[in-house]
């Protein structure tokens, strides 16, 4: 094994530029200027309204769209991330918490009933919110809302620039990956309100059809 020093690795990195021996001022600003270059050439802005961008979209119930740090970068940097929504007239997004982050919603336009529960099952919030309002959902705090009936159109800040959420209700839930025993067990529940437990939501997901009802 061999240990690299740093005046070792400038010497490298001169011979093989074909210029060695120019010191260490040389070696300062040249790694200065690469880092540089990257900052300038990083992207800082994105379009959150286009509707084939949408990372989840229901003709039914509306599209979110996010921006995190894979989409741009610098928000790595800042370890933060967006997302933006519009949901159709009683539209709704499914039970959910966030794995890695606090939430701040603030609404766009139009109304929609919100509920948040805490760690313990307690609930801590469930009120309309209209346009020019904000509120705020911690992390693992479970919150689901319904939209008015004139749609509601949100933007949700993130403290975490990879956010993940967990659901309750839909295609990808906890809920629907658990056997069938366990839920008739930890419910206290018959086998076959289990299942349909499991699969009243058919193949929706995230956002929820207003059509649809609910177990």
């Amino acid at each position: 094994m061999r240990i690299v020093r740093p005046d070792e690795e400038r010497e490298e990195f001169e011979e093989k530029q074909g210029c060695p021996g120019r010191g260490q001022q040389w070696w300062e600003e040249a790694i200065g200027k690469g880092l540089e270059e990257n900052i300038c050439a990083m992207k800082i802005r994105t379009n959150m309204e286009h509707r084939r961008q949408a990372d989840i979209f229901s003709r039914q119930a509306g599209k979110i769209n996010h921006v995190n740090g894979l989409k741009l970068p610098i928000l790595k940097y800042m370890d933060m991330s967006a997302s933006k929504g519009t949901l159709h007239p009683n539209a709704l997004v499914t039970p959910h918490w966030s794995v890695n982050g606090h939430c701040v919603v603030y609404v766009q336009r139009g109304d929609a009933q919100v509920q948040v529960v805490d760690h313990s099952g307690q609930q801590v919030m469930n009120d309309r919110v209209n346009q020019g309002e904000m509120f705020v959902v911690p992390q693992y705090f479970v919150s689901t809302l319904r939209s008015g009936q004139n749609g509601f159109g949100f933007v949700v800040f993130r403290t975490s620039s990879e956010p993940l959420n967990s659901q309750l209700a839909g295609y990808t839930s906890v809920i629907r990956a658990m056997p069938v025993e366990v839920l008739t067990n930890a419910y206290q529940i018959s086998p076959n309100e289990a299942q349909r437990l499991k699969i009243n939501r058919g193949g929706e997901s995230f956002l929820l059809s207003p059509q649809r009802r609910s177990f």
